[in-house]
């Protein structure tokens, strides 16, 4: 079990807040920044990217700004919304991600801010002050298992509302903050979502970040106990460094769209899982958490034919492509290679990314290991990850801009 950082004494904003803020709201502020930074640091609770936090006063919700790093959150990562817009929003009923994306820039209290987790419904349908969000890996081990849902109620407590998988977005918003209004009486503060993670409300924010420490340190103990789970940093000293071969290195850069970057790992971990009797079984079942799908892909690659790998690609589009009408293929290239004499092969546009994809399988490896030992390894379907791969918003990304606007 690894220590978890204590809560301290939030330093180092107040400059920048005493410029940027009313001198009122200053101190959840600052104690929302240091939350996340505490967070956003620990690898075993957010992963390049993962998570989000916010706080509220009586007329604003200050939300992470969506592709801001929690670890190194400045006030620049927190945007300010209207509440009273974002009632309004809830009160809808139905709304697509774009209009949702449309009604945060309409709901922003400074024009051109950057735009807010798209999980900024969410927290503020939650009664709290203050919301705290990580994809914290013990807890998405207890949902990625046979029993999820059940195990997770089980480890953590009748006072934690368990919701089932949804897509992030207006249904998630909805979906959770009516759990929540279900068991109102019971005024819980956790809500876990199943492949996700955690989220965690206080009346103050240390009040959230102390609460959600322990729901990790419960399931930590839990899968220490009954999995050997593991949550110390990887040691890295007996891996050994491989050059991808030359017929590999062609047959990705004949497949990619440009050619990629590759990272590789072999230490023991990766040793024993790419050697697993098992692995073509539990290596295809899906990523761990949903948001892992947009860097990973679906599946890994086992061994190395990469032609055949892309061609299944194609037909994994093809079968969900009416699920997101004009949606573009995305490069068919593997992001994840599992290989017995190579190890972990990871690639992508850029050294950066091939390391980050290579970090993110190095805990679904764990995930996965425990989640077997607790019954069986489970994960979303098929169609729910192309839904997360080909999310409107992502490929949104990926059109030209019109100039005519």
């Amino acid at each position: 079990m690894r220590d978890m950082t204590g809560w301290g004494t939030p330093t180092g904003v107040d400059g920048v807040l005493a410029q940027r803020a009313e001198p009122g709201v200053n101190r959840w502020l600052r104690e929302t920044l240091h939350a996340s930074r505490l967070l956003g640091r620990d690898p075993f609770l957010v992963l390049h990217g993962g998570g989000n936090t916010s706080v509220k006063t009586e007329e604003d919700l200050w939300a992470k700004a969506s592709g801001f790093d929690l670890g190194r959150l400045d006030l620049d990562g927190l945007v300010r919304l209207d509440r009273t817009a974002l009632a309004r929003m809830l009160r809808s009923g139905e709304l697509s991600d774009l209009e949702m994306m449309a009604g945060y820039a309409a709901a922003s209290r400074r024009p051109g801010a950057p735009a807010p987790t798209i999980e900024s419904l969410l927290h503020h349908a939650l009664p709290f002050r203050s919301v705290l969000h990580t994809h914290a890996d013990a807890i998405v081990a207890l949902t990625d298992t046979v029993h999820g849902p059940d195990l997770a109620a089980q480890v953590l407590g009748d006072d934690v509302i368990v919701v089932p998988y949804v897509m992030p977005g207006f249904e998630l918003a909805m979906t959770a903050s009516a759990a929540w209004q279900a068991r109102r009486a019971d005024r819980c503060t956790a809500i876990v979502l199943a492949h996700h993670g955690l989220f965690t409300m206080g009346d103050d924010v240390a009040e959230a970040y102390d609460r959600h420490l322990e729901l990790v340190r419960r399931a930590e103990e839990f899968l220490g106990r009954e999995a050997g789970w593991r949550a110390d940093p990887f040691d890295g000293a007996d891996g050994r460094v491989a050059d991808v071969p030359r017929e590999l290195r062609a047959a990705l850069d004949a497949v990619a769209h440009t050619p990629p970057a590759v990272a590789v790992c072999a230490d023991r971990e990766v040793t024993d899982f790419v050697t697993r009797a098992d692995l073509p079984v539990v290596s295809q079942r899906g990523p761990t958490t949903l948001e892992h799908v947009i860097r990973t892909k679906r599946l890994p690659l086992l061994g190395r034919d990469v032609d055949a790998y892309a061609e299944d690609y194609t037909r994994y589009f093809e079968r969900h492509a009416h699920r997101s009408p004009g949606a573009r293929m995305l490069d068919p290239t593997p992001r994840v290679i599992l290989d017995p004499e190579l190890g972990l092969v990871t690639t992508g546009p850029d050294p950066a990314t091939a390391q980050a994809v290579l970090d993110i399988f190095r805990h679904t490896i764990r995930i996965i290991e425990a989640a077997e030992r607790l019954g069986g390894y489970r994960t979303m379907t098929e169609a729910q990850a192309f839904d997360i791969e080909y999310w409107e918003l992502e490929q949104r990304r990926l059109r030209p801009v019109d100039p005519s606007g």
